[in-house]
């Protein structure tokens, strides 16, 4: 393991989230855990009070929860979802709009491979320093450039022939020319919306624009406790965060829009 790496500490359900120190100390209720210099995940070390902690590694759901906050973050369950509908893989160049705290960023970083690119476009710059760390710590910054600029009040983004756009502003419809523009045809755009009046203005715009295969989703999940004889689920969940939607790039507006441009 590396210095700085990140990991966890884990005690039954307790667990403590840092960086890995060579030959350093943590402090916690169940006692003081040394770090050794040779230490590697899956080890089993113990306070000096004799409590067992494992060292495990953080998985990329739990860096994107990390982030330091100022904004609402994209969550987990809907990234993976993001992820697969919008095709990225490595060496993919992608777009975000905007920024945020860089929950998403820090992703997409580690997604798009030391071949891809990452445009992150933000336009208020406490948001993007906020982003900028967050990258810094958790993601890839080497595979990210950060852009404060608006793409609508200045003349769209600048980029063109990306594999795909996922936008995550307050009125997405006004930017979906500038998305058509930016991607390459048949490129895949996405959108996170709170509220299905954004949801409905921006679909009728895609349709307008030259967008087809536009679907729309709510992703839902729910912890499960198991125990003998008292599995059930978690009293508590993270429900309606929002609305994803997605579309694909076509050639020009589509003439009509029915049932078809649904599936």
């Amino acid at each position: 393991m590396q210095k700085g790496e990140w990991l966890y500490l884990y005690h039954d359900e307790q667990t403590y989230f840092l960086p890995y120190e060579p030959g350093g100390c943590f402090s916690t209720h169940y006692g003081t855990l040394h770090f050794p210099e040779n230490l590697e995940f899956g080890d089993r070390i113990e306070t000096n009070k004799g409590v067992a902690f494992y060292v495990l590694r953080p998985s990329l759901a739990d860096l994107m929860m990390k982030v330091k906050r100022r904004t609402t973050i994209i969550y987990p369950k809907e990234a993976g979802i993001i992820l697969l509908e919008l095709g990225i893989e490595s060496g993919s160049r992608v777009i975000e709009i905007g920024s945020g705290s860089g929950s998403l960023t820090v992703l997409l970083s580690r997604i798009v491979g030391s071949e891809g690119r990452v445009y992150s476009f933000e336009r208020r710059p406490e948001h993007q320093e906020m982003a900028i760390a967050n990258v810094k710590k958790f993601g890839k910054p080497e595979r990210v450039e950060f852009i404060l600029k608006d793409p609508v009040a200045e003349g769209g983004f600048g980029i063109e022939g990306v594999d795909a756009v996922f936008v995550d502003i307050p009125t997405p419809w006004v930017i979906v020319p500038q998305v058509w523009q930016a991607l390459r045809p048949g490129g895949h755009v996405g959108f996170l919306s709170p509220n299905i009046e954004q949801v409905q203005t921006t679909v009728k715009r895609l349709e307008e624009t030259g967008f087809v295969r536009i679907r729309t989703m709510e992703v839902w999940t729910r912890g499960i406790r198991v125990k003998e004889f008292l599995t059930r689920p978690f009293d508590r969940m993270i429900g309606h965060t929002g609305y994803l939607f997605f579309a694909q790039k076509v050639s020009s507006p589509a003439p009509e829009y029915g049932p078809e441009y649904w599936i």
